[in-house]
């Protein structure tokens, strides 16, 4: 940060001064919940429909949503669950859905342009 060259700077004239920071590494990214949108690694746009989701709606959805992620780190790291492995992740999940333990998770719905579904479960720390 360079401070303007008079000494004594104004609160305006010291905001004016900060560089915007640039997308890259190490950057604030929103999470998909807060977002309301992600990209996903195979390039499909999903825009949020409704959440945070009642824990029965959620496992309805762990069942027959088109796709499942897992945002781990609030949403930093998205990890793809596998049809197969849905159930195994809801066990892991559903005892923490909207607790108040350090761990916790939020579910949410998404919708693709083509139709297709998603639960997205986001973990807190």
């Amino acid at each position: 940060m360079r401070l303007p060259k008079t000494g004594k700077a104004g609160f305006a004239e010291l905001v004016a001064s900060l560089r915007h920071a640039e997308t890259g590494e190490g950057s604030l990214v929103p999470s998909p919940a807060t977002a309301g949108e992600f990209v996903d690694e195979l390039g499909c746009r999903w825009a949020k429909s409704r959440g945070p989701l009642d824990p029965r709606l959620a496992k309805r959805l762990v069942r027959a949503a088109d796709d499942m992620i897992v945002g781990e780190g609030a949403g930093a790291v998205l990890r793809s669950v596998p049809h197969h492995d849905r159930e195994a992740a809801w066990a892991d999940i559903e005892d923490r859905l909207d607790s108040s333990g350090l761990r916790t998770y939020q579910a949410h719905e998404f919708a693709s342009a083509d139709g297709r579904t998603l639960v997205y479960f986001e973990e807190f720390c």
